[in-house]
C-alpha cells in the first residue's frame, strides 16, 4: 500500500448506487491476489454489509452485517453457515485506511479493528479546501451538515444521567408552552374542541420535533401525556352536555 501515490488511493475504492433494497451506497474493491471486498451503506440506520470473496479460498463468499459498530450477522455464503470473520477481515484494514467515506467507517465503529477514520479523507480535505471556498453555498447542504453535526453530538452522549441532563431544558420547555395552553382553556380563553385540537396536535409536533430537528428519540411520555390532557377535555365537555350544564 505504501508503493501507491495518492492519485492511486483515490482509485482503490469505486463507488456507486447500492442494488440492494434500502441500501444507498455501494464501494466495491479488489486486491493483487484477486480478493475482492464489496460494502454496501443503509443510511438511514447506519448499517453496513461487507462482502468478501476470497480469491485464496476459490472465491468462497463471506457476508457481515455492522450496525453502529456491532456486529449483527456474520456468514459463510457459500456454505450457508455462520462463521468467525474476524481474521479474515482484518487481514484487510490497509485498504480501509484509505476507503473514501468516513460516515461508513464511523458506523462500522472499529469494528474487526477497522480504523473509524480515512487518511484519504483527511489528505483530501487540505487538498480541496481551497476549491471548496470557491463554491457557491447550498443551504440544503449546509443545513444537512449541521443536522449531522447535531447527531453525532447527540450520540456522543452515554448515559441515562447525562442524556436526562442533555434533554431537561427542551422537554422543560415543551412541557411549559403545553401547559400554558391548558392554563388557557382553564381560564376560559380556549373552548373544550380548540385545546382538543391543540393539545393532541402539540403533541404530534413535539414528538416530531424531537426526531427531526433535536436528532433524538421521540420522549413518549410527554406525547402521551398532552393526548391524555386533550381526550380528558372532550370526556370532561361530554360529561357536561349529558349532564344538561353549559359553559
Amino acid at each position: 500500500m505504501s508503493d501507491l501515490d495518492m492519485s492511486a488511493l483515490r482509485r482503490l475504492w469505486k463507488s456507486g448506487p447500492s442494488r440492494l433494497e434500502g441500501y444507498s451506497k455501494h464501494y466495491y474493491t479488489e486486491t493483487p491476489d484477486g480478493d475482492e471486498l464489496e460494502l454496501d451503506y443503509h443510511f438511514a440506520r447506519e448499517m453496513v454489509k461487507i462482502t468478501l470473496t476470497m480469491a485464496s479460498e476459490r472465491g468462497r463468499q463471506y457476508v457481515a452485517v455492522i450496525k453502529k459498530g456491532v456486529v449483527l450477522q456474520e456468514r459463510d455464503f457459500s456454505g450457508n453457515r455462520d462463521a468467525d470473520l474476524s481474521s479474515r477481515i482484518s487481514r484487510f484494514r490497509d485498504w480501509f485506511e484509505y476507503f473514501p467515506d468516513n460516515h461508513v467507517l464511523s458506523s462500522m465503529g472499529g469494528a474487526y479493528g477497522l480504523p473509524m477514520k480515512s487518511r484519504l479523507h483527511q489528505d483530501l480535505i487540505r487538498e480541496s479546501r481551497a476549491w471548496e471556498n470557491l463554491k457557491p453555498l447550498r443551504m440544503a447542504d449546509e443545513f444537512r451538515r449541521y443536522m449531522d453535526r447535531k447527531k453525532r453530538r447527540e450520540d456522543r452522549v452515554q448515559g441515562i444521567i447525562p442524556r436526562l441532563l442533555r434533554r431537561l431544558p427542551a422537554e422543560a420547555l415543551d412541557l411549559a408552552i403545553g401547559l400554558a395552553m391548558f392554563a388557557a382553556f382553564l381560564s376560559g380563553k380556549l373552548g373544550p374542541g380548540e385545546f382538543a385540537f391543540l393539545g393532541g396536535l402539540y403533541g404530534l409536533a413535539t414528538g416530531g420535533l424531537d426526531w427531526l430537528w433535536r436528532q433524538r428519540e421521540p420522549f413518549i411520555p410527554k406525547i402521551l401525556f398532552f393526548h391524555g390532557l386533550a381526550a380528558w377535555t372532550v370526556w370532561h365537555e361530554m360529561q357536561l352536555r349529558l349532564w344538561g350544564i353549559f359553559l
